[in-house]
């Protein structure tokens, strides 16, 4: 079991790594993205929070 989270912890750390030099790329090169902000329901008072994807 903690081999296969170390493995998986690597992978993940090995996309964000991507992520980041992607981001680094964009910002360097002077071009922007607008990207539409999520929409999150206010929350209830009377409920508890949950994703708006398992309603």
């Amino acid at each position: 079991m903690k081999v296969q989270l170390r493995a998986q912890a690597e992978e993940l750390n090995t996309c964000v790594g991507r992520v980041q030099e992607l981001v680094q790329a964009i910002q360097t090169s002077g071009l922007q993205i607008s990207l539409p902000a999520p929409y999150h329901a206010p929350p209830s008072t009377s409920e508890p929070p949950c994703p708006a994807d398992t309603e």
